[in-house]
């Protein structure tokens, strides 16, 4: 096996278990990955080349450490190495709009509506940056398929700014309301499943642990099942996901801070 900055970090973990411990002793960000359920669903979306990008840190670091261990490596001759200097990946030629969501996560909320009306408020050329606390991948594959290009610039270990340029027109109506839902009642769905319910809780998981547990957990739903997430409100970054996996959900409003989606197959 020859390891080069775009084999995923889950191969190089089926070929050595000690690469997880090698790539998180790199760099703090990439802890998550001693957790099994964040391992799960991260590993197999992320190259080292985007863990280069994430631990804002070299492709060539990473693959020099791993040659440490045992792996043949390839090195990139177009690495350069990063650094916590802000660096506009793309040139930004129209009309800037900032939105700092940071003080919405805060209080708990979803930023999800805020984003989409200033996204829906693009013109072709015009580019919004989001300010957050955390790179919005969810988001960012969202709006690639939608005809945005996006690109991400850390400026600290919690403070990351996220760039949205339109580059095609798109019915805005499309991102916002194209998501999987049915018809019903929800307690009428729920009782049809009997015991085949797996029940989870991610009221107390920080953003953006809560979707990457839910994705994790519906990988290995056994058939015939329904997932039961207790959430604080209806996770909007979710919904799309939902909808490219072929699911279908329901919801039902218990109280405030407290949500129950129903998350089955059609």
């Amino acid at each position: 096996m020859i390891v080069t900055k775009d084999t995923k970090i889950s191969k190089l973990i089926n070929e050595n278990k000690n690469a997880i411990d090698t790539i998180a002793s790199i760099n703090k960000n990439f802890a998550k990955l001693k957790n099994p359920i964040l391992r799960k669903v991260l590993a197999t979306r992320v190259s080292i080349k985007d863990a280069a990008k994430i631990g804002n840190t070299s492709i060539n670091d990473i693959l020099k450490r791993l040659e440490e261990i045992g792996f043949n490596v390839s090195y990139d001759d177009t690495d350069i190495t990063n650094n916590n200097t802000p660096i506009l990946k793309n040139k930004i030629e129209g009309k800037l709009i900032i939105l700092d969501v940071r003080p919405i996560i805060e209080t708990g909320a979803d930023p999800f509506k805020e984003i989409m009306q200033s996204v829906k408020k693009l013109n072709k050329g015009e580019t919004l940056k989001i300010i957050n606390v955390f790179e919005p991948i969810p988001l960012m594959k969202i709006l690639k398929e939608k005809g945005f290009t996006t690109w991400t610039d850390k400026i600290y270990d919690n403070e990351y700014h996220t760039f949205f340029t339109k580059e095609t027109k798109i019915p805005s109506k499309e991102i916002v309301e194209g998501m999987p839902i049915t018809e019903g009642s929800f307690d009428e769905k729920l009782a049809s499943y009997g015991r085949n319910i797996k029940e989870i809780e991610v009221r107390h998981l920080e953003m953006p642990e809560p979707m990457v547990t839910i994705l994790a957990e519906l990988e290995t739903l056994p058939d015939n099942y329904a997932l039961l997430v207790n959430h604080k409100k209806v996770p909007q970054f979710l919904l799309p996901e939902l909808k490219k996996r072929e699911y279908i959900w329901m919801s039902k409003n218990i109280e405030f801070g407290h949500t129950l989606l129903l998350i089955f197959k059609g």
